[in-house]
């Protein structure tokens, strides 16, 4: 007898189907993987920027505003008053600015919000103190930009702002006899993040002391 033909070698359309099939879930699968990677990674590039974004515009509001100098100013009622103008959403005063920002001398530093094209941002502005008060400083005022897209900027000072009161926080700081001892800065950011509180101690501030209860 002979035997049988044998099969010639090879695949049918149903292996080569599956074989497709298979080999698409798998890519899919391998390219959602490659995806969520990527987002995870730009996810925590941005975290990792925001957050050094953050730490300069911290570091530097906590050298400028511990280097405030109470320079005294004309009160407008004949007396005088210490040259510090704090509001809950700014603040303005004297101190020394970097020297990549200002070629030294005093300064008349102005932090506040502002309205910007991609919302809004916290701005400083600094102008040099002139020896004539009557001389006009706006035009030599520079500005630069700390953070964008900023949502809630809320500054508070602590001290004794009225004589004989107990030192206590308050939302503004004007028309002072000294500097407040802290200045507390709270920032939220449109994405709905906040940024750490921010607390710093006035090195030029008279030191506040808290009554002690009676034993």
């Amino acid at each position: 007898m002979t035997a049988p033909a044998s099969r010639a070698a090879g695949f049918t359309l149903v292996e080569l189907l599956v074989a497709v099939t298979l080999f698409a879930l798998l890519s899919v699968v391998l390219f959602g993987g490659l995806r969520f990677g990527m987002r995870a990674s730009e996810a925590g590039t941005a975290r990792l920027d925001w957050s050094a974004e953050v730490a300069v515009a911290s570091g530097f509001l906590r050298n400028q505003l511990a280097d405030a100098q109470p320079l005294e100013k004309d009160s407008g009622e004949g007396g005088k008053v210490v040259a510090f103008d704090g509001e809950s959403d700014r603040v303005e005063f004297v101190a020394s600015p970097p020297a990549h920002l200002a070629a030294g001398g005093w300064h008349v530093l102005r932090l506040e919000r502002e309205r910007g094209p991609g919302g809004d941002r916290l701005v400083v502005s600094w102008r040099l103190v002139r020896a004539n008060p009557g001389e006009s400083a706006a035009s030599s005022a520079q500005r630069s930009v700390l953070l964008e897209r900023v949502t809630t900027i809320e500054f508070a000072y602590f001290g004794v702002l009225t004589e004989g009161d107990a030192p206590q926080w308050h939302d503004r700081w004007r028309d002072a006899a000294g500097l407040p001892a802290l200045v507390r800065l709270r920032l939220g950011f449109a994405d709905g993040r906040q940024a750490p509180e921010l607390l710093v101690a006035l090195r030029a501030a008279a030191p506040v002391w808290t009554a002690q209860p009676a034993r």
